[in-house]
């Protein structure tokens, strides 16, 4: 289970393994999805028609410059999320291993699951997010570089060092609590699942071996994932919005075709008078999508590479220290 458990045999460095590998397959399975996304929040045209669907935008981005540039910015967006996904996951899972061992959560177990998640989240917002600037870019112009140097010197060019941290303020304010809500989440439900696939069977030996099935821990990360992914998503959104559109409040896009701003207050506002609440959810459906597809992905590939991690380790041969401190 993702987090710290008392009976875990992986320590949070091995855990880290399998992270790495969750984030590599993630961002290839959700990259199209991402760039989609970017793209109808971004664009003034997707804002001018409400009616203008996602699926139609793809097949614009295809017609202009292929398929390939559907992992337009798929390079850079490997190493965020890599440096994204791992900061998530072994954050998590060393704040929960440390308040668990000096601290007697009790029943406020799922809010010290959220507040670890939230911290792990605004450590991550801060590691990556030099990169999600240059990823950004890199989606919405035509003649980008792949190049991750090249786009690090054309995101300077426009603004300096700063420019690297254009939107800072939003993704912490977004991603702290979505990593939050997504971990607790995830540990609620995954677990309901886990009880709820051996409710047949009446030992509690026989019921922990039914959950630590590879099949049954598949199906429950994989329901948890998605649900995590969007409740998360759904709950911060707006502020999701607003990061994208101060990324490039610098970007020299021709024809003002773009929606900019320069503060997380000025992006809610102006967006709200400008397109009203609808606004505030624009590109909303496709957002969904990719948060339910990277939920899934993510937790369920981290779960199972742990699983296999721990039948080729083997058990435990001491369980780790509980001391309490009251």
């Amino acid at each position: 289970m993702v987090g710290y458990d008392k009976d875990e045999s992986l320590t949070p460095d091995q855990k880290l393994i399998a992270s790495l590998f969750s984030g590599v397959i993630t961002r290839a399975m959700t990259n199209p999805l991402d760039v989609v996304k970017v793209r109808a929040q971004l664009e003034k045209k997707a804002i001018s028609n409400p009616n203008r669907k996602w699926f139609q935008i793809t097949r614009k981005i295809i017609e202009e410059t292929g398929v390939k540039s559907l992992w337009r910015g798929h390079q850079v967006g490997q190493i965020h999320s890599i440096l994204g996904v791992t900061t998530q996951f072994y954050v998590y899972e060393v704040t929960t291993r440390l308040v668990d061992m000096n601290f007697e959560t009790g029943k406020y177990s799922s809010l010290v699951h959220f507040l670890c998640g939230v911290f792990s989240g605004c450590m991550a917002a801060t590691v990556v997010h030099p990169l999600e600037v240059i990823k950004v870019r890199q989606m919405i112009n035509k003649e980008a570089t792949r190049n991750l140097i090249e786009g690090a010197k054309k995101v300077y060019s426009t603004g300096g060092i700063l420019s690297f941290y254009e939107g800072l303020s939003a993704a912490i304010v977004q991603i702290g609590p979505q990593v939050g809500i997504s971990f607790a989440v995830f540990r609620l439900v995954q677990s309901f699942m886990l009880t709820l696939l051996t409710r047949d069977c009446d030992n509690r030996e026989v019921c922990q071996t039914q959950q630590d099935h590879a099949v049954n821990v598949a199906t429950a990360s994989a329901i948890a994932g998605s649900m995590a992914g969007i409740t998360s998503k759904s709950l911060t959104y707006p502020f999701e919005l607003a990061k994208k559109r101060l990324q490039i409040k610098t970007f020299p896009s021709q024809g003002d075709s773009m929606f900019k701003c320069h503060s997380l207050i000025e992006c809610l506002v102006k967006t709200f008078e400008l397109e009203g609440f609808k606004g505030l959810f624009r590109g909303f459906k496709i957002t969904i999508y990719k948060a339910q597809l990277s939920g899934l992905v993510a937790f369920t590939t981290y779960e199972l590479i742990c699983y296999a991690t721990r039948q080729i380790i083997g058990p435990p041969t001491s369980p780790p220290s509980t001391k309490k401190k009251h």
